[in-house]
């Protein structure tokens, strides 16, 4: 809504108090129910979180919604919910399309945080986007993990899919958004390389590792061995690390990302030729 498009600057003020006050109505309306009626279908629980997370930053659009805030703090904890939305749901083939939409509200968020007020001339901001991963690092600490589970349950549904339609439909196949989880995996793994880069982000946001390297080995098969490389490229290698945990799980990552098999959703995103096997 713009002031300039109004007859007066007084329509536009009342204009706003409308558009604020239907806002504060539809975001209690979705509220009470997630918070409270958890018998809810798991699916449309979560459509209402992300309808929350949208009334949120539409009641405010100065701000994002913070873990920390007792509405933020719901929202965001429902719609990163993997035990709730994903462990426990049993999804079938033709759900594939239901579990992406699921995938895109958490990847929605991601973005709306990373990009908050970091587009400048209609171009993204890097350092302010740095800025953003610093200063929201709690809230992507719930969404990405979720996100990367989410894409993880998607890939065996995927390849469910593509070997029912078999190969000769193979490049005309559009498995649920698979270019848009492959771009989010990119960035995931680039997000998780910040943490040996840069000491302002702390242990939970860094607390993704355990889940990419628990998930890397289903990621990679939906990934081009280009893609593949990338993450070994920015990647510290496991031997950089202390001993220990931290170590064993980067080393689970590179090792799935060094693998050269190339088969199924590999090649079709990929493009690669011939279907390979085999480590580097």
């Amino acid at each position: 809504m713009r002031c300039a498009a109004e007859a007066s600057v007084g329509a536009c003020a009342r204009r706003w108090k409308q558009a604020i006050a239907a806002a504060s109505v539809l975001l209690a309306s979705f509220l009470a129910p997630i918070a409270h009626a958890a018998g809810d279908l798991p699916l449309t629980a979560h459509a209402q979180a992300g309808q929350a997370f949208d009334g949120l930053r539409a009641l405010h659009p100065e701000e994002m919604p913070r873990l920390a805030e007792a509405q933020g703090g719901v929202v965001l904890r429902l719609l990163g919910d993997s035990t709730r939305f994903l462990d426990v749901v049993g999804y079938a083939t033709e759900d594939i399309g239901a579990l992406s939409e699921v995938c895109d509200r958490a990847k929605a968020g991601i973005t709306g945080y990373m990009s908050f007020q970091a587009v400048q001339k209609g171009e993204l901001d890097a350092k302010a986007v740095v800025r953003n991963i610093i200063e929201y690092q709690d809230e992507l600490a719930v969404l990405q993990p979720f996100l990367a589970r989410c894409i993880a349950r998607q890939i065996p549904l995927a390849e469910a899919m593509l070997r029912k339609i078999g190969a000769t439909q193979a490049s005309q196949l559009r498995l649920g958004g698979l270019k848009r989880s492959q771009t989010s995996l990119l960035q995931l793994y680039a997000g998780l390389s910040a943490c040996y880069a840069d000491t302002r982000l702390g242990t939970a946001y860094c607390g993704l590792l355990d889940t990419m390297a628990e998930m890397a080995p289903v990621h990679a098969r939906a990934l081009p061995l280009v893609s593949r490389a990338f993450v070994v490229r920015v990647l510290p290698p496991s031997e950089q690390l202390p001993a220990g945990s931290q170590r064993d799980a980067m080393r689970r990552i590179l090792d799935a990302m060094s693998d050269l098999q190339c088969a199924g959703l590999c090649l079709l995103a990929g493009g690669d030729s011939k279907p390979t096997s085999g480590k580097p």
